[in-house]
């Protein structure tokens, strides 16, 4: 909806900016050898989630020369995605979509303190639910997921106590219902024209999705449910569809964990758990806290490797992933 905007480039996830952030936030210059580094992260970051409606210019990538700071190089890897579906757009405003991001708010306000963020809210049951289809990334677990749901719910509302002006939060399930209204509010707190609503901004989209799935995903059933969503029109089913797509006991557990956060969104509890229960419930969560814990230190550990070192890390990772994807779908 966004990247149907004549002024917006919103292109494929990536988290590429807390990757390099820690070596490169103060560099003046950028070498060819860097820049070579970095086309490697893109292009495995492309195996991990494929890059559907964008392709990747390494060569314009590569040809840069004149890089003069970390948030010059920014720009650059967001101009190196092609839009398929209008390759030579001239964008003033960049959208990076990642739910990894909201660990790193600090650091991306620090690199432009005018940047913008959007929460896209969803019921933690439903956000369960779906790590549920995601079996080659992390843990299915409903205490794992429910744990990190609340995780990123604190970072944010943190943040935005302390920039009130600079966080819209939009609810996943009242986008679906209104999403002409929705999409005038975002663009509104991004202080952009709406000139495209939003049917006719996501037909030629939903199109190219339905022919990549065709073309490129026909196996792929994660792949295939994931980009087939997108080429269909905007629906409500998704919404309540943790209702059986969970099993009662991992509502018990999402309740437990998530559900008086999630009350002041306006998600409500739908079951009614013993006290002992909750008890229980509780403790059993406290192995997937200190997990948590644990890949949060080590990701800051690895954050400061040398980039050539999380460079092959990384690259040997996504094929690690992506073998065992393949081995889920065969």
């Amino acid at each position: 909806m966004l990247n149907a905007q004549p002024e917006v480039w919103a292109g494929p996830e990536n988290y590429f900016i807390p990757f390099f952030y820690h070596a490169w936030k103060n560099k003046t210059e950028f070498n060819s050898e860097e820049l070579a580094l970095a086309a490697r992260f893109h292009k495995a970051f492309g195996i991990l989630q494929p890059y559907v409606g964008f392709t990747f210019d390494e060569a314009f990538f590569l040809s840069n020369k004149e890089i003069s700071s970390y948030e010059e190089l920014i720009i650059h890897t967001y101009r190196s995605f092609v839009d398929q579906l209008d390759p030579t757009k001239d964008a003033l405003h960049f959208i990076n979509k990642n739910p990894i991001h909201s660990y790193y708010l600090d650091v991306l306000n620090s690199i432009n303190p005018n940047t913008k963020f959007i929460w896209m809210m969803r019921d933690y049951r439903a956000n369960v639910n779906s790590r549920k289809n995601s079996v080659h990334l992390k843990s299915t677990s409903a205490y794992y997921n429910s744990l990190r749901w609340i995780q990123f719910e604190k970072r944010i509302a943190s943040f935005q106590k302390q920039h009130p002006t600079h966080i819209l939060i939009v609810r996943y399930e009242d986008l679906v219902q209104a999403p002409d209204h929705w999409l005038i509010k975002v663009c509104e707190f991004l202080e952009i024209p709406v000139e495209i609503e939003t049917q006719e901004a996501l037909a030629p989209y939903q199109a190219l999705f339905l022919r990549e799935v065709k073309t490129q995903y026909e196996q792929a059933e994660r792949m295939k449910k994931r980009f087939g969503d997108l080429s269909k029109p905007i629906h409500t089913a998704a919404v309540e569809a943790w209702k059986t797509g969970l099993t009662t006991q991992e509502i018990e557990v999402c309740e437990v964990i998530a559900g008086r956060t999630g009350s002041t969104y306006g998600y409500q509890n739908t079951l009614t758990i013993p006290i002992a229960k909750r008890g229980w419930i509780l403790v059993c969560a406290i192995p997937y806290a200190i997990k948590i814990s644990i890949e949060r230190a080590k990701d800051a550990l690895f954050n400061r490797l040398p980039i050539r070192l999380k460079v092959l890390y990384f690259e040997r990772w996504v094929l690690r992933i992506d073998k065992k994807r393949r081995k889920h779908v065969a």
